[in-house]
């Protein structure tokens, strides 16, 4: 099995963290590790210690400029799957420094359950439609998962997706092509609206879980408690409350003071965001908020185009004659006269 994991600076400790964590669960002689730092992150503190346990290490750079959720972790995931598709031709197992590997022979364990499935895609099942909150996202599998190779194949609705996250965006090339298991457990609470990724305890991991998903703080690694906070491959300046959300785009990294222009303008870019987001789910949330603008003022209708009136060629010529070729005969000059 290739483990292929993507970080942004922002995340740069946690995934340090989550290096030398991987390690004590190790050795994995038999598997491989892509590992996708975004703009140039730096691998010091990262690479060493998954040589020392993983029988292979490469670094494929994601050198796009993009930033925020969802467009920068798209491309990041693009990046890994391209080079699995191209390059690397084997099937894969797509992680962020937040899935944390909870017990020993987590690799074997996914690999032998990945290739007794029989299907390219397997990973956690998420339930949005049976709830009335998530009506308009679609039912999926966990970003965290394993992918088949030849992506452009079996999902190519999985790549350039600049305002839906690709997971949403496939889903209607993955779902009927998934296999669904318990080793990764994708974690919210869809019932009760609940993103716990902030806020975890052991006692929310299923004994059959060998990998969770999302722990930001790095809990289950118990290895510090200065977890590190930040999106994967998105950036750090990003904050997420509810998952699939547009989340709050923070224009600086400091206190910005209520009442200010600045405060202002954020919350602006905030409701813009989250508009955008839900005008891209689908063409009738598009419409909708179209018309609640118009109603409230924000948007006039459209005016409808007002087509130009087509020339009318006429037939006659430079002496009133009706031009040869025009359809019309054109009598002779003798036949005139007479």
């Amino acid at each position: 099995m290739i483990v292929a994991i993507s970080y942004h600076d922002g995340d740069r400790e946690l995934m340090k963290r989550w290096a030398n964590h991987v390690e004590k669960l190790g050795p994995y002689p038999n598997h491989k590790i892509i590992v996708a730092p975004v703009r140039r992150s730096s691998t010091e503190g990262i690479i060493e210690p998954l040589e020392r346990c993983f029988g292979g290490v490469r670094v494929e750079w994601c050198t796009h400029m993009e930033s925020g959720w969802p467009l920068s972790c798209n491309m990041a995931f693009e990046t890994i799957a391209w080079a699995m598709e191209l390059t690397w031709k084997a099937p894969f197992l797509f992680m962020e420094p937040d899935a944390i590997p909870l017990k020993k022979g987590w690799i074997d364990a996914i690999e032998a359950e990945y290739k007794a499935c029989g299907k390219p895609f397997m990973g956690d099942y998420v339930d949005c439609q049976s709830y009335e909150a998530y009506k308009n996202v679609p039912n999926h599998m966990s970003g965290i998962a394993v992918y088949t190779n030849d992506l452009s194949v079996h999902a190519p609705s999985i790549y350039r997706n600049e305002r839906l996250a690709w997971d949403i965006a496939s889903a209607r090339d993955v779902v009927p092509r998934m296999h669904r298991t318990h080793l990764i457990q994708h974690d919210f609470d869809t019932k009760n609206n609940t993103w716990r990724r902030d806020n975890v305890t052991k006692d929310l991991v299923r004994s059959d879980a060998v990998i969770y998903h999302p722990d930001k703080k790095g809990v289950l690694m118990e290895d510090s408690p200065n977890g590190t906070q930040g999106d994967p491959a998105a950036g750090g300046d990003l904050v997420a409350h509810k998952p699939h959300e547009t989340k709050e785009v923070l224009i600086s990294s400091k206190e910005i003071p209520a009442g200010t222009p600045e405060a202002e303008e954020q919350a602006i870019l905030k409701a813009l965001n989250i508009l955008s987001f839900h005008a891209s789910i689908s063409p009738k949330n598009k419409k909708k908020i179209k018309e609640w603008l118009c109603e409230r003022g924000f948007s006039s209708k459209a005016k409808s185009a007002v087509k130009p009136r087509k020339k009318v060629r006429s037939n006659l010529g430079k002496h009133k004659r009706t031009k040869v070729g025009s359809g019309i005969q054109v009598p002779s000059n003798q036949e005139v006269e007479s």
